[in-house]
């Protein structure tokens, strides 16, 4: 299962802080948990009362999740002083912490101040470098930028102003007189996204910052990209506002849990689906002689020539199980990825294989003599007959399993042997599929996966893990077939 660490102030009232992160992360389908920066006294009509944790308490409990549990991705909402803020960036640094969201908290939304004014500067300077995406409101914004925000205009110059200074993404919240609701991502200079937001009408919007926050951490512990762990959070915080919960005297919170066992609790962990369905079979892909000796750097060159070439053909035919989801899809950004995924095929995989024919001694004319083994030939034939007779989602699933599964192997590798990647021989092959491009890819194709089965039903999902446990079945005779004399 996927995990998520919030690093934030509790809230006596539940509305936001930790209780409302904790809530988020269930709710959006990962396991979460929290090191406390402080309790705080409050309700629906304000804060009364803040009792700060020491550095050194926070360190523990930081030190306790990292050791045990390592997370997936992590939230930073209210740190209140510039002591807490260096241990947390500290151990962060430490532990080299992924996905790292910054809710840059200086006000609550009954107009409290939650953070000291010299631990502003040092929130920016030492939190933000570390994050992924930091998610202010246009006051922090404005903080954020030394400037004024009063437009559109100014929200897009203000989120390239944070990003050049600090290095991350910035999310942008509207909401605060400048729009209806709508947010923007800036991920670059020039590298902007809008999302639009229709403006829910209820005084209830206590914690909205915390529960965005979390949202997307969650989706992004799940391994969707920025753009799309941003989409899914506004998505699930327009129900929890929608779902007119009113408790309180003041500015209430939002019902988290209105979809409680509906899609937001279960949709979005695809990739966990897809691999429970191989538990029986992926760990033996990781004990399998010819990926320990790819491991080790033992294995006899002579089988990983034979392996080389007939996966050079595979990859052939694999690009073709792209094509045919170009010629199916009716989405444009669906066709784009097939194509920037065959091109990815062509010109670094290809490239890769090529490599190693030369160091092998394989020439193209032994190369283009070779032919396919049969359990190359009835691989490639299975997925090439789901390409012609399913959809997306069925083109996908048998992609997914060769794609997912070679990043599994590589990543093992690295755990098992750190020094694989380093291998004179079979360190580049370990380092391509193990590395952060293969990975993001493979995000991407989950994203994409995601949306295609969106309306499936129990028995098309059936369907779908018995496509992607069949190809796993293949990759298991291919790698025999590797191994075998």
């Amino acid at each position: 299962m996927n995990t998520a660490l919030t690093i934030a102030g509790s809230d006596s009232s539940g509305g936001a802080g930790i209780q409302a992160d904790i809530k988020t992360m269930t709710m959006n389908g990962v396991y979460a948990m929290s090191a406390v920066t402080a309790l705080t006294a409050q309700n629906t009509t304000g804060v009364t009362g803040i009792f700060e944790v020491t550095p050194e308490f926070l360190g523990q409990q930081i030190d306790a999740v990292f050791t045990d549990i390592f997370p997936d991705a992590v939230k930073i909402g209210m740190v209140s002083s510039s002591a807490l803020i260096r241990k947390i960036a500290e151990s962060l640094r430490r532990y080299e912490a992924k996905n790292i969201v910054v809710d840059p908290v200086m006000v609550s939304t009954s107009g409290a101040k939650l953070i000291a004014d010299e631990a502003v500067k040092t929130l920016a300077e030492e939190l933000m470098p570390l994050a992924v995406v930091a998610t202010p409101n246009i006051p922090e914004a404005e903080i954020l930028s030394g400037m004024k925000i009063s437009t559109r205009d100014d929200m897009m110059k203000a989120g390239e102003k944070i990003n050049a200074e600090y290095g991350c993404s910035v999310l942008v919240k509207g909401g605060h007189s400048v729009n209806d609701a709508d947010d923007l991502l800036c991920e670059g200079a020039g590298k902007f996204t809008w999302f639009k937001g229709k403006r829910i009408e209820t005084s209830n919007t206590h914690g909205t910052g915390c529960t965005l926050s979390s949202a997307i951490a969650a989706n992004l512990a799940k391994g969707y990209t920025l753009a799309d762990s941003v989409r899914l959070a506004k998505e699930y915080i327009s129900g929890a506002l929608g779902a007119m919960l009113d408790l309180g005297r003041g500015s209430g919170p939002m019902k988290h849990s209105f979809n409680l066992t509906g899609k937001f609790a279960e949709r979005r962990n695809l990739r966990a689906f897809l691999t429970d369905s191989v538990s029986d079979i992926w760990p033996e892909y990781n004990n399998h002689p010819f990926v320990k000796g790819i491991e080790t750097g033992t294995l006899d060159r002579e089988k990983f020539k034979r392996y080389i070439i007939q996966d050079y053909h595979y990859l052939n035919e694999y690009s073709k199980v792209f094509a045919l989801g170009i010629a199916k899809t009716k989405s444009l950004e669906t066709a784009k990825l097939f194509t920037s995924v065959i091109e990815a095929i062509a010109n670094v995989e290809m490239n890769n294989h090529k490599g190693y024919m030369g160091r092998l001694g394989v020439t193209q004319e032994e190369l283009d003599r070779a032919e396919r083994e049969l359990a190359n030939q009835s691989y490639t034939s299975y997925m090439l007959k789901v390409a012609y007779e399913g959809g997306e989602a069925e083109i996908l699933a048998a992609i997914l399993s060769c794609a997912l599964s070679y990043e599994d192997i590589a990543k093992e590798m690295v755990k098992n042997n750190p020094a694989s990647v380093n291998d004179e021989f079979y360190g580049t092959w370990v380092s391509i599929y193990s590395g952060k491009e293969y990975c993001d890819l493979n995000n991407v194709l989950l994203s994409f996966f995601e949306k295609a089965c969106e309306d499936y039903g129990e028995s098309e999902m059936k369907r779908l893990a018995e496509i992607f446990r069949t190809c796993s079945l293949y990759e298991m005779g291919f790698w025999d077939m590797g191994w075998s004399e």
